[in-house]
């Protein structure tokens, strides 16, 4: 018999024996409770029957409910791992102290501000009250011990009354206005006027006039729109560059004068450097043999005509007519006239 056929025929054999074999009996359950052990214990809202919990010991210990009542996820009840930012501290070189020189009071307060712009996420530079108690940790030395105890008075004041400081303001504003009030230099303000009043532009530097003008207003406190302060400006370029920006663009504040001022002077520029190529003869060559001769020349009235009395004049592939000239004198020759004599009138002294 083929393997293929006893395979089958076994098969269905065992098919046989499975329909002729009795079902097997079973006990049923005398009594509730144990057909309770059959019976799913829940369900859930979708139907599907729960599992029991494992009771595996848990490592980590069991967390109490994020809030209560109305708000179940305040703020109070993050999870205990949430960890709160760092404090930030100032970075970068302190500015130097200051010691009541008045003359210092600008740059001073300058170079604090930009140090605490660079640090403005830092917990100093956000709290108003700290910016101030570090700004008087700065300020040192004799002539300003007074203003400094004064001013620890004034925050503590503030401290225990806010409303102290007016409206849209804080601490350190107020703070910094009394300073500069305290210190201000105001001989510094009367030389940075008389300093604008003299200021020119020399020497076609327009950009260093500008640094200079800017830098000097900043120092008096003045108003750079103001008209007398934009005369001053005008004043102080030279006069074409001055006219040429009152003609063109007519400006009215400091910041249109500052842009006319410096495209006049773009142009400016651009064509000094294209004349100054004109006083030149530049040769360049055109094949082989040919030369062309390019720049000004200068012509006198009756041009280069053959019949013009022009001359003296020279230009490219032009020459002067040749002179007259007295004929060689021969040292051998033979003088025949009897009489010697000399040339007694212009026509003789042409001939010879």
């Amino acid at each position: 018999m083929p393997f293929a056929e006893a395979i089958i025929a076994a098969t269905e054999a065992v098919q046989k024996e499975q329909k002729e074999r009795p079902p097997t009996p079973f006990d049923e359950p005398s009594s509730d409770e144990d057909d309770d052990e059959y019976k799913p214990k829940y369900k859930d809202v979708f139907g599907s029957f729960g599992t029991k919990s494992s009771q595996t010991a848990c490592d980590k210990p069991s967390r109490r409910p994020r809030g209560t009542g109305d708000d179940p996820f305040s703020l109070e009840n993050l999870p205990q791992d949430d960890k709160e930012d760092k404090a930030r501290r100032l970075e970068g070189i302190h500015p130097d102290k200051f010691n009541g020189d008045r003359s210092q009071t600008t740059r001073f307060l300058a170079t604090f501000n930009q140090f605490m712009l660079m640090n403005y996420r830092a917990d100093i530079a956000k709290d108003p009250i700290m910016h101030s108690i570090y700004f008087l940790s700065l300020l040192e030395g004799p002539k300003c011990e007074g203003w400094v105890d004064a001013a620890n008075r004034w925050l503590h004041h503030i401290v225990e009354d806010p409303s102290m400081i007016p409206q849209r303001s804080n601490a350190w504003r107020e703070l910094e206005k009394r300073f500069k009030e305290a210190f201000s230099n105001y001989a510094e303000h009367e030389r940075a006027q008389d300093k604008l009043k003299k200021l020119k532009m020399k020497n076609n530097n327009l950009d260093e006039y500008l640094a200079a003008f800017e830098t000097q207003a900043l120092r008096a406190n003045i108003d750079m729109n103001d008209h007398t302060n934009l005369r001053t400006f005008a004043l102080g370029l030279p006069r074409s560059l001055a006219n040429a920006c009152i003609k063109m663009e007519n400006p009215k504040t400091y910041e249109q004068w500052r842009a006319t001022v410096q495209r006049q002077q773009k142009i400016y520029l651009k064509t000094k450097s294209l004349h100054s190529e004109y006083g030149t003869f530049n040769n360049r060559t055109q094949g082989q043999g040919q030369r062309q001769t390019s720049g000004w020349v200068w012509r006198c009235p009756g041009g280069n005509n053959p019949g013009s009395n022009n001359q003296n004049w020279r230009g490219p592939g032009n020459h002067a007519p040749p002179q007259p000239r007295l004929p060689p004198r021969d040292d051998n020759t033979m003088d025949t006239s009897a009489v010697i004599r000399k040339a007694t009138n212009d026509k003789e002294r042409e001939e010879y």
